[in-house]
């Protein structure tokens, strides 16, 4: 049996899912389930899939912490191919040097206009390490028949969900509790049952009903119900928008400093929406370069001037399938 491991130490979750489908090809390829290294709480998403076999994960972040890990990890088992999307620290190195076939550089030539999951299927085609065959494995997050019964319980009585996504951890991308509470009143009157996700909610969407609570796998679930009710799910580049489109749930995607070229949500229940695509200083490739990103100001407006762009009558459409 061919022993495959998979490193995605970037830290989001969006990251484990956009490693996913990789994960998925490389098992179909080598006929054998993928171990993964991650961090915590995302390793929670690859549970109960039959593609993964172990999963290592490690909640530590600090500095040198996510390299030992992984150097505790090779030192308990060896392995004959080892894919890496984590290249800081040595980490590419490291399992370059740790496996017979190794493809650690998966961000190479980041073309704009090629989603980042597709990209690392295509790069991983390109050096033999998946079957041509498995090049467009579709991202799919997989839950158990009672997770799914669960979701569906949870929703209650609710008929036609539109749930909002307003946060995402990072201001520079988020489009504003008033365009979100525009969006709501305009749903409400498309007919959809209207409900807030996230840990902190904008005052303007307080009155809002709240997705009920609970871990990663309830959350998946019963955004799966959602999409199984004809629902939509809307919000800016965070997890719980990527997870609903991992379980099948519509969604539009709010882009602004992030490229939806890029970053954009490969399902094709998907809509991507970019803000401004003209933006002098979006770095599609770079992202975490641009003057905006960590100071969260934007050069050419109060607000980011890139999700200001993104009407709410846009967005709207999109979400109402108009």
């Amino acid at each position: 049996m061919t022993e495959v491991l998979v490193v995605e130490l970037l830290g989001g979750l969006g990251d484990v899912l956009l490693a996913l489908p990789s994960v998925v090809a490389l098992s179909r390829t080598h006929g054998s389930p993928v171990d993964v290294v991650t961090f915590t709480p995302g390793d929670a998403l690859l549970r109960h899939d039959p593609t993964v076999g172990s999963v290592f994960a490690t909640s530590d972040h600090s500095e040198g912490a996510p390299r030992r890990f992984l150097e505790e990890v090779l030192a308990r088992k060896r392995y004959d191919v080892i894919v890496s999307t984590t290249a800081y620290d040595g980490i590419g190195e490291l399992c370059a040097a740790s496996a017979p076939v190794s493809a650690t550089s998966l961000w190479r030539g980041a073309p704009d206009g090629h989603l980042v999951d597709r990209r690392f299927l295509a790069l991983l085609a390109d050096d033999g390490v998946i079957a041509p065959a498995y090049a467009d494995e579709p991202l799919r997050l997989v839950l158990t028949p009672d997770e799914a019964a669960a979701g569906e319980a949870a929703l209650g009585d609710v008929r036609r969900p539109a749930v909002l996504v307003p946060g995402s951890g990072m201001p520079v991308k988020e489009w504003g509790g008033a365009r979100f509470a525009a969006l709501a009143a305009g749903l409400a009157g498309a007919g959809y049952d209207v409900l807030t996700a996230g840990l902190e909610v904008p005052a303007e969407l307080a009155g809002l009903p709240r997705l009920p609570p609970g871990d990663l796998r309830h959350l998946a679930a019963v955004l799966a119900a959602v999409g199984t009710r004809g629902g939509v799910v809307v919000g800016g580049d965070t997890g719980p928008v990527r997870i609903a489109a991992a379980v099948g749930c519509r969604v539009v995607g709010l882009f602004g400093p992030t490229s939806a070229g890029r970053y954009g949500f490969s399902a094709a229940t998907a809509s991507n929406l970019q803000g401004w695509p003209g933006c002098p200083v979006r770095l599609p490739s770079a992202i975490t370069e641009q003057e905006c990103w960590w100071t969260g100001r934007c050069p050419y407006a109060p607000e980011p001037a890139c999700l200001a762009d993104l009407a709410v009558e846009r967005v709207l459409a999109a979400a109402v399938g108009d």
